[in-house]
């Protein structure tokens, strides 16, 4: 799968070899605003379906709010999956000065929709817009940072819906992958790819606004490849799914190393020397390290299970 963008930028940075994730989307992004494992609030088992009514506890202290409290803009461009059914679990209401993007879980990447239902807003305000979703959040990305005047330093987070079902991505993107016969399989690389170039649009905006080299990226996935349709998602999909996980079992929703250990690494100019990181981590590591390095005080938070990576 072509990804020129995301390859440069591992290559210059710090590479996670034992990278693990919660099995499922959920948990994980739980697990990231918190710094916590997400049984201690209730969010262990899987994700929020669309006729949950529950999300994150609204008593926990999130990343977004603590980089707030430190000064920081911060915005959440993409999917939240940590609870639609009450405005107190949404974006804007946890930290978050920015909400673009999707509050469920799987939409329809063209239709901006979950079963019929529209799952496209700005702030708390619901809107409609055309457009291929992981194309219009590199799209917001760069807007908001063309536009960042520099008073205050910014924190994006960034969650693609890529490579989620249902499988889908622009003419452009598939095209340059006509000779893979397998349908899903074909999709799933264009939309990967389609991502990779939507980053590469972020980094370029960061250039031009003089701010590469003062911006640390993280980049990872949520959980690992699925490889069963019973994890899939609520649209329908074939038997043979088209996510490889390489050398390790099973994938998404199990505890095998198919379903937790995920790509991942940290990039950052001058700062972060290249190479590989061989000890284990864990996405509720990234909350304490990113509070190290912003200077951000963990005197608001719950007991903190992950450790500070710096």
């Amino acid at each position: 799968i072509r990804t020129p963008m995301l390859d440069r930028l591992a290559a210059q940075g710090a590479q996670f070899d034992q990278l693990y994730a919660q099995p499922m989307c959920t948990p994980t992004r739980a697990a990231l605003m918190t710094g916590r494992y997400p049984f201690r609030y209730g969010l262990q088992s899987g994700v929020i379906p669309s006729a949950g009514t529950y999300g994150l506890a609204t008593d926990e202290y999130l990343l977004p709010q603590m980089l707030k409290d430190r000064g920081y803009e911060t915005a959440l461009i993409g999917k939240w999956h940590l609870g639609h059914a009450k405005t107190e679990y949404w974006p804007r209401q946890r930290g978050f000065d920015h909400f673009y993007g999707a509050l469920v879980g799987e939409i329809d990447h063209f239709k901006h929709a979950s079963h019929g239902v529209k799952d496209w807003y700005r702030g708390n305000r619901p809107i409609v817009e055309q457009g291929y979703d992981n194309t219009l959040f590199g799209d917001e990305a760069v807007r908001l940072i063309s536009q960042h005047k520099g008073d205050k330093p910014l924190f994006i987070y960034l969650a693609f819906t890529a490579p989620h079902s249902p499988y889908q991505a622009p003419d452009k993107f598939v095209k340059p992958y006509e000779s893979v016969s397998d349908e899903q399989r074909r999709l799933y690389s264009a939309m990967v790819t389609a991502m990779d170039d939507s980053i590469q649009r972020v980094i370029a905006a960061l250039e031009r606004k003089g701010m590469r080299d003062n911006t640390m990226i993280v980049f990872q996935s949520d959980n690992g490849g699925v490889r069963s349709a019973m994890f899939a998602g609520e649209s329908k999909v074939g038997n043979n799914l088209p996510a490889d996980n390489g050398p390790f079992r099973d994938g998404k929703g199990t505890l095998y190393e198919g379903g937790t250990r995920v790509v991942g690494f940290m990039d950052w100019p001058g700062h972060i020397r290249p190479g590989t990181i061989e000890g284990m981590a864990h996405v509720v590591d990234m909350y304490p390290t990113i509070a190290a390095i912003t200077g951000a005080k963990l005197e608001k938070n719950k007991p903190l299970d992950g450790i500070n990576l710096w």
